[in-house]
C-alpha cells in the first residue's frame, strides 16, 4: 500500500461515511429544531436528535459504507459504543480548546470534530463493520 494514495475501496468508504455524516447531522439538526418549535425542553430536542442521526448514521453506514460486511447481533452495541467513545474524546478536545486556548466560542464548539470523525471512522472499519474470517 502506498502512503502517497488511498486504495479505491478505502477512499470510498472514507467518501461514503462522510456523506452519511452530513445526511445524519441535517437529519439530527432537523430533528432538533422541530422538536423545539414543537415545544420541547432544549435536552429533550437534543436526545431526539441524536437519537435520530444516530439512527440514520447506522442504517446507512451499515447498508452503503460498510456494506460488504457482516452485521451480527453485537453491532449495534459496537456502533453506540464506538460514537460514545469518539464523543467523549470530542468533548475532551473542546473542553481542551476552551480551557487551554481561550478560542472563540463557535471555533472551541467544532475543535474536536476532525478527531470525532476520524476515531469513529476508525472504529467503525475495524471495530463496528470489522470483516469476518473468510470475508472477502
Amino acid at each position: 500500500m502506498s502512503f502517497t494514495r488511498l486504495p479505491d475501496r478505502v477512499a470510498a468508504r472514507i467518501a461514503a461515511f462522510s456523506v452519511v455524516g452530513l445526511a445524519n447531522g441535517i437529519v439530527g439538526v432537523a430533528v432538533i429544531v422541530i422538536a423545539d418549535l414543537l415545544g420541547a425542553s432544549p435536552v429533550l430536542a437534543n436526545v431526539l436528535g441524536y437519537g435520530a442521526g444516530l439512527l440514520v448514521s447506522f442504517t446507512l453506514n451499515s447498508r452503503v459504507t460498510f456494506r460488504s460486511r457482516k452485521i451480527d447481533n453485537y453491532t449495534v452495541l459496537r456502533f453506540l459504543s464506538a460514537f460514545a467513545v469518539a464523543f467523549a474524546i470530542n468533548l475532551a478536545a473542546v473542553k481542551s480548546a476552551a480551557d487551554w486556548y481561550g478560542a472563540h466560542k463557535l471555533l472551541t464548539s467544532v475543535a474536536g470534530t476532525p478527531l470525532y470523525v476520524a476515531i469513529f471512522y476508525l472504529l467503525c472499519e475495524y471495530w463496528v463493520f470489522r470483516r469476518h474470517p473468510g470475508a472477502g
